[in-house]
C-alpha cells in the first residue's frame, strides 16, 4: 500500500507537536515539584523555629520572668534566621498564657506574671517562590507554631500527691529577720502539689498554688483569693530524700531521763517512744526513734534545737510537740514512715519532711514552718505561716525541663 508523503510529514507533526506538550506538561510539574519541596523545606525549618523559641522561652518562664522569657524566646529566633537567610522578627508572634491539657488548648493570660505557657508562631513571609511565577504566584507566606509550658518552682507546703483541706490561709515570714507579725507577713505562702488540691472550705493563699500538670485545683467552699502564681508542674515530683545515715546508732537519745511524773517513756525495748498524760522534757540535740505515740494530752517540751529522727508512725493527736524557742528552725522532724498525725489545737513551730507519709493536721492551731510530705490532710481552719529561712521552705524542687505541648 502507498502512503502519501504529506500524510506522513502530517502526522509527524502531530506527534511533535504532543510530544511538546507532554515536555511542558513534565516541566510545569517539575517546577511545581521543585517549589512545593522548597515550602515543604521552609515549613519544617519554621517549625524548628518555633520549638526551639518556644522551649528557651519557657525556661525563661521558669525563672518567673516573662520579660526574659520574651527576650530569650526572639533571639532564638534570630540566631536561628540568620544562618537560614533571613531576618524578620517583625512578623514573629510570641503569646503567654497557660496550656489546658483536658482540651489541649492555649489560653491567653489576663496578667502575664500569671502565664507558665507560651506560643510561638514561627513565619517567613512573603516568601519568593522559583517556579510558580508561570502560575502567576509570585510568593507566599510560611509559618509554624508551638506551645511550650515552663513549671515554676515552689517550696513551701508541698503535698507531693495531693493535698486536701477544710478551710485554708497562708502567708509567710523570715524567722531569721523577725517573728511572724500578721502586719508585715510576707507573700510566699506557697502550697505545692505534683497532683490535685481540694478545699472544701475558705480558701485564702497569700503565695503561689501549683497543682500537677492536668490535675485540678477544686475549691468547693467560699472561693477565696490567691495573691501569687498559678501554675502547674509535672505528675510526678521526686521528693528529697529522708537520709538518716548513722542517727540510729549516733545520736542524744542517752540524755533522756523520765518524764514529769517519773515514768519512763520508752515503749518497747527499742526506740518507741510514748508518752501519756505526762510531759517529757528533751535538751537541744540529736534523736532517733521508732515511732512516737502522744496520749491523753501529753506533751514533748524541746528545751532547745532539736532533730527528729523517726523511722515509724507519729501520732500525735492526744498530745502536742512544745517547741518552747517558737523558732521554726529549732524544731526538724524526718521521717521515713508512712504516717504522720499532729493535732491538739497547739501551734507547732519547725518543719517536716516526710515523703513516703500521709501526714494529717487537724485541730484550728497555726503551723509555723515548711513541710514536704507524700500526701497532706488538713482538718479545721488551717493556717500555714511559710518560713522562708527553712531549706523546705525554698525551692527544693529543680523545675523539670521545659516541655512542648504543642
Amino acid at each position: 500500500m502507498l502512503i502519501n508523503r504529506k500524510e506522513t510529514s502530517r502526522r509527524r507533526g502531530v506527534v511533535l507537536v504532543l510530544v511538546a506538550a507532554c515536555l511542558l506538561t513534565l516541566l510545569l510539574f517539575a517546577c511545581l515539584a521543585v517549589d512545593v519541596g522548597y515550602i515543604c523545606a521552609l515549613t519544617a525549618e519554621q517549625q524548628n523555629n518555633a520549638d526551639a523559641s518556644a522551649l528557651s522561652g519557657a525556661s525563661g518562664l521558669q525563672d518567673e520572668d516573662w520579660r526574659e522569657a520574651f527576650n530569650r524566646s526572639i533571639n532564638t529566633l534570630e540566631l536561628n534566621q540568620i544562618p537560614q537567610g533571613f531576618s524578620s522578627l517583625h512578623d514573629q508572634i510570641i503569646e503567654f498564657g497557660w496550656w489546658n491539657p483536658a482540651d489541649n488548648t492555649f489560653n491567653l493570660a489576663e496578667d502575664l506574671e500569671d502565664a507558665f505557657a507560651i506560643r510561638v508562631r514561627a513565619a517567613r513571609n512573603d516568601t519568593q517562590l522559583f517556579f510558580a511565577g508561570l502560575a502567576g504566584i509570585m510568593e507566599t507566606d510560611v509559618w509554624r507554631e508551638a506551645v511550650s509550658i515552663g513549671s515554676k518552682p515552689c517550696g513551701g507546703i508541698w503535698g507531693l500527691e495531693g493535698i486536701t483541706a477544710g478551710s485554708i490561709s497562708t502567708d509567710s515570714f523570715d524567722s531569721t529577720v523577725e517573728s511572724y507579725d500578721q502586719a508585715t507577713a510576707g507573700h510566699k505562702g506557697n502550697l505545692c502539689s505534683a497532683r490535685g488540691i481540694t478545699v472544701e472550705g475558705s480558701f485564702e493563699v497569700d503565695g503561689a498554688v501549683m497543682t500537677g500538670f492536668g490535675y485540678p485545683l477544686v475549691v468547693n467552699g467560699v472561693a477565696g483569693q490567691i495573691t501569687g502564681l498559678t501554675t502547674s508542674s509535672i505528675r510526678d515530683v521526686e521528693a528529697p530524700p529522708a537520709e538518716f545515715g548513722d542517727v540510729a546508732n549516733t545520736n542524744n537519745n542517752g540524755a533522756i531521763t523520765l518524764t514529769d511524773g517519773g515514768t519512763s517513756p520508752w515503749m518497747h525495748d527499742g526506740w518507741d517512744l510514748k508518752v501519756t498524760s505526762d510531759n517529757l522534757t528533751l535538751p537541744g540535740g540529736t534523736y532517733y526513734f521508732d515511732s512516737i505515740s502522744l496520749s491523753g494530752g501529753a506533751t514533748i517540751t524541746l528545751a532547745g534545737p532539736v532533730v527528729l529522727y523517726v523511722a515509724g508512725e507519729i501520732n500525735a493527736t492526744g498530745g502536742a510537740l512544745l517547741n518552747m524557742t517558737q523558732n521554726p528552725s529549732d524544731l526538724t522532724i524526718i521521717s521515713s514512715g508512712e504516717s504522720v498525725k499532729l493535732a491538739g489545737g497547739v501551734d507547732f513551730h519547725g518543719s517536716i519532711l516526710a515523703p513516703y507519709a500521709e501526714v494529717k493536721l487537724t485541730g484550728n492551731a497555726h503551723y509555723y514552718g515548711a513541710l514536704v510530705a507524700r500526701y497532706i490532710k488538713l482538718g479545721g481552719d488551717f493556717s500555714a505561716h511559710v518560713d522562708e529561712s527553712l531549706p523546705l521552705s525554698r525551692a527544693w524542687l529543680t523545675p523539670p525541663a521545659p516541655t512542648l505541648v504543642k
